[in-house]
């Protein structure tokens, strides 16, 4: 079976790597390749990925909206999501899911087991944003709320959050006990932070999305600071591993898929 992920830029993905992990681990001669596919030349879409003859692939920044008009049909939750970052193709139909959420609610659950206690506050409202949001809902007993520079970009969600201006969000911060970045500022290595950190209270578990570098700006001034924090490899993985399961009703070797990027990941730091 052939794979792929597209996404633009995409060079910095370690999905090739990843789920060449676990295709090694079960024995399979699956391929999977990135694709760099500017926004620009998304309307070609069909034609690029019929003439790889692909039974699947993943979709990352900034697509994960924009492929919805071309697909066949969307899973109920990847619907409500308005966000795909998964499409199985069976028979000639594109069928679309949505991992990201549920993939990064079952790291944190490890890292936080009473998660459905928490008072949890997302930044940003872009298509891993609502995925997690919705993940999120349907297990928190609390209202979860989403902070973004532009809040009349909530009011098209399909499902109900708490809207923050991100200008407040400091002098609210201390209500929260989860803080979770989905923007992509800190990845490529910007040093620039979202939000100043300095001062905010020590229980606050501190996530970013991004898993490369393996520490953001977001993180470290956080870790500086005295909070916890968590980065978005568990994430990556979980969401990784749904996504070979949804492709090809089999299992993933999760151990080996976060081995091999850790790996590769140390070894960068070295």
């Amino acid at each position: 079976m052939k794979f792929a992920v597209i996404g633009h830029p995409i060079q910095h993905s370690l999905s090739p790597m990843m789920h060449h992990a676990n295709f090694k681990s079960l024995d399979e001669a699956h391929e999977y390749e990135a694709l760099n596919i500017d926004p620009k030349h998304f309307h070609h879409i069909k034609s690029i990925i019929s003439e790889r003859n692909l039974d699947g692939f993943n979709v990352t920044i900034p697509h994960k909206e924009r492929i919805i008009p071309y697909l066949d049909a969307l899973s109920p939750a990847a619907e409500t999501i308005g966000a795909v970052n998964t499409v199985k193709i069976k028979e000639g139909k594109w069928i679309g899911y949505n991992t990201d959420g549920s993939g990064f609610v079952e790291g944190l659950k490890h890292r936080y087991p009473h998660l459905q206690d928490a008072r949890i506050l997302i930044i940003g409202a872009g298509g891993a944003s609502k995925g997690i949001a919705y993940a999120l809902k349907t297990i928190s007993k609390h209202p979860i709320t989403v902070a973004n520079r532009t809040l009349e970009r909530l009011n098209k969600w399909t499902f109900d959050v708490y809207p923050l201006d991100l200008k407040e969000v400091i002098s609210n911060i201390g209500q929260f006990d989860i803080v979770i970045n989905t923007t992509p500022l800190g990845m490529d290595q910007s040093t620039e932070s979202i939000l100043n950190l300095t001062g905010i209270p020590q229980h606050i578990l501190v996530c970013d999305i991004i898993y490369t570098p393996f520490e953001t700006p977001f993180l470290k001034q956080a870790r500086l600071n005295g909070n916890e924090t968590y980065n978005g490899l568990d994430m990556f993985i979980y969401q990784g591993a749904e996504s070979y399961e949804i492709w090809t009703n089999q299992q993933a070797n999760i151990e080996a898929m976060k081995e091999r990027v850790l790996e590769h990941l140390k070894s960068n730091q070295n």
